[in-house]
């Protein structure tokens, strides 16, 4: 016989096991949540592309492995306030572009996916150059010459770090527009970008009328850019290393890329500026298996 008790535990049970069917259910459902930056103001085009490549790699992958919600985290996070959310793993998944170092692997313990993000492109460096400066970065002829100006970096930039290492007179800043009105006014000498954001960064920032590009020289070296994540999050590693790489084999990134950076690499008119190869020391524990796909229009060494 049944009785009262017994009735109600089953009731209860089946209370139970339909809460947890309906959890499960809503948890499955439920959107694969990636973060990333954003950019930091108006006329600030460098996370276009990359927040379009993400979108693209998870699209690749919806099949696989379902829908999934795009966030960005605060756009006042800057690179290191970034860097510092992702080894905290603040936000849920964040994917932080960064430029390798072998430091940041072994010190921030972050993982990376090996997968060079724009192609290498971003190695190819073309420089703003001051009003007061132009006719004199025109003229030179050797790389020791050149080591002479003043260049302006962003705080935390792999690129600073590769500069004074070959070198250079480097004036690390934290902001990235006071680059542009220092370099416009004379405060510095001349500010690097890479070889695919320039022509956009003079358009963004036609106010600043002395404002001009560099037509002499292109920097060259090897600076490969990963997308970072927290080691506890693996599945979000598997996804978009799988949409990467659907999104190469059939040619969608390579066409992401072009209509992101093509138009502003033919306005620069890289094979007619003098070259300077750069040594970059921070890479050398780098598997080279990354460069199977990279973009080289000058054959850097």
């Amino acid at each position: 016989m049944v009785t009262g008790n017994t009735l109600k535990l089953r009731r209860r049970w089946r209370w139970i096991i339909g809460l947890l069917f309906s959890l499960q259910t809503t948890l499955a459902s439920a959107d694969f949540i990636v973060s990333h930056r954003e950019p930091s103001g108006d006329t600030d085009t460098r996370d276009q592309y990359t927040i379009a490549l993400i979108r693209l790699a998870l699209e690749k992958t919806k099949a696989a492995y379902g829908a999934y919600e795009m966030r960005p985290i605060p756009a006042s996070y800057y690179k290191l306030r970034a860097r510092l959310a992702t080894s905290s793993n603040q936000y849920p998944n964040i994917l932080l572009e960064e430029s390798y170092d072998d430091e940041l692997v072994t010190k921030s313990k972050l993982d990376f996916i090996p997968f060079p993000i724009d192609l290498g492109i971003l190695g190819y460096r073309v420089c703003f150059v001051s009003p007061q400066r132009k006719a004199d970065v025109a003229r030179i002829t050797s790389i020791e010459e050149l080591k002479k100006f003043r260049l302006g970096q962003g705080i935390g930039w792999q690129d600073a770090k590769i500069l004074k290492h070959n070198g250079f007179n480097v004036i690390e800043v934290e902001a990235y527009e006071s680059l542009f009105k220092m370099v416009a006014a004379g405060r510095i000498d001349l500010f690097c970008t890479g070889a695919n954001q320039a022509s956009a960064e003079l358009q963004a920032h036609q106010t600043l009328t002395q404002l001009s590009i560099d037509n002499a020289f292109t920097l060259v070296y090897k600076l490969p850019r990963f997308f970072f994540l927290h080691p506890d999050n693996q599945l979000l590693k598997r996804r978009i290393t799988t949409g990467l790489t659907l999104a190469y084999n059939d040619g969608s990134m390579q066409q992401l890329w072009q209509e992101n950076f093509g138009p502003g690499l033919r306005q620069i008119h890289l094979p007619e500026r003098t070259v300077f190869y750069l040594a970059n020391p921070f890479i050398a524990h780098l598997d080279r298996g990354y460069e199977q796909y990279l973009f080289s229009p000058l054959n850097p060494p």
